[in-house]
């Protein structure tokens, strides 16, 4: 007997069970399926943001760095050009941190933040307000992903 036979040769309540049936696992199907690309969407989207991440952290010392070799370059005209150049690629390379949804986190003259900043010093100020950057921090997508290394003001009485 083949399946069209057996179909026939059932009675209506029957084969509106088995019709109930083939439709809810068709349902399931296809909200299994709309979940599995839904979650597949949101696997890639967190890839990408942990790519963006990964590739930023490793650009930041790159950045760092540039910034003290301008820090303490000489101030001589022979070297006017060369400074110049290099801001220009420091510009770019912040433009392109930009670009990619990296901000510095704000510290001189703002109040102590925990979840920004990382107090390494403590120096005679208002209590509690930053008073000096030891090395920026940095924020990507509003998520802290360096905390910037600040000095804290204190009373410090002698």
């Amino acid at each position: 007997m083949t399946e069209q036979d057996e179909l026939l040769s059932l009675d209506k309540p029957e084969l509106i069970e088995k019709y109930l049936a083939a439709v809810d696992s068709w349902k399931r199907a296809a909200a299994d399926l709309d979940n599995f690309k839904k979650r597949a969407a949101l696997e890639r989207k967190e890839l990408l943001e942990y790519s963006k991440q990964m590739a930023v952290l490793k650009l930041i010392p790159s950045l760092e760095s540039l910034e003290q070799v301008l820090i303490y370059a000489p101030n001589d005209e022979k070297y006017k050009e060369w400074l110049t150049g290099l801001k220009a690629t420091i510009m770019q390379l912040e433009k392109t941190m930009e670009e990619l949804g990296v901000s510095k986190i704000k510290t001189v003259g703002q109040p102590f933040d925990p979840n920004q900043h990382e107090a390494v010093e403590e120096v005679d100020g208002t209590p509690g307000e930053i008073i000096k950057e030891l090395q920026p921090g940095f924020i990507l997508n509003g998520k802290v992903i360096i905390p910037a290394k600040v000095a804290v003001g204190k009373v410090i009485k002698e």
